[in-house]
């Protein structure tokens, strides 16, 4: 058997103008993933990494702890929208300044986005720029079929990427209808681990949403 781990990046800037950055958690919690990754002795025979800078640098900083590796930077691993996308149409739909009201609350502002994902995944709205979730869940299943092609035996895969995609991946390995999309993208926490093995037989999931390589105060879901 090979094995697929699949990385989310650390904590990005949700809620400001440019998401795609990592929050000074978001470093530390890459840099804690990387540190177990040298606990454990991890190597890996191939990274990919989407192509958004949050998963370059969350790469960059939990290879560094155990080198050797040049990450290859795949689209197939994008995320299906970016945070302020969601706000913003969630702003369109509801009325609620999400994005120009500095004072809105946060539980407010997190409520609408959550809402805005499930309304796009159970296909009952589009949202701009966005491809519909059975478009987005088929270009992960396109990117997974490449992923696993490869069935010799004993391979260690790492894919550094967004909640999106490894909700995705988890619905395909697990025979979930598009609509699950939204639950998985929600409990999926910042620099998650989850497994993948596969084989020439198919592939099925061996763990989801691992988060005990970060201390507790490195915790964070969004």
């Amino acid at each position: 058997m090979s094995t697929l781990t699949l990385l989310r990046h650390g904590q990005a800037a949700f809620g400001a103008s440019d998401y795609d950055q990592l929050s000074p958690l978001g470093q530390l919690q890459a840099q804690a993933t990387g540190e177990f990754f040298r606990q454990r002795g991890m190597r890996f025979d191939r990274v990919w990494i989407g192509p958004r800078r949050r998963h370059r640098f969350t790469a960059q900083l939990a290879l560094a702890e155990i080198g050797g590796m040049m990450p290859e930077v795949d689209e197939g691993l994008d995320e299906f929208a970016e945070g302020e996308q969601l706000l913003a149409g969630a702003e369109r739909r509801t009325g609620t300044r999400v994005l120009s009201d500095g004072s809105l609350d946060a539980a407010t502002r997190l409520r609408l986005y959550a809402e805005e994902i499930r309304l796009w995944a159970e296909a009952r709205i589009v949202v701009d720029g966005v491809a519909p979730a059975a478009q987005f869940r088929a270009r992960i299943a396109h990117w997974l079929r490449r992923a696993t092609a490869d069935t010799s035996s004993g391979q260690k895969v790492l894919a550094v990427t967004s909640a999106g995609v490894i909700a995705a991946v988890l619905c395909e390995v697990a025979g979930l209808p598009d609509s699950a999309l939204a639950h998985y993208i929600g409990v999926i926490g910042n620099a998650s681990l989850t497994g993948v093995v596969f084989s020439g037989k198919g592939a099925g999931l061996a763990y989801f949403n691992g988060t005990g390589h970060l201390a507790e105060d490195l915790l964070s879901g969004i």
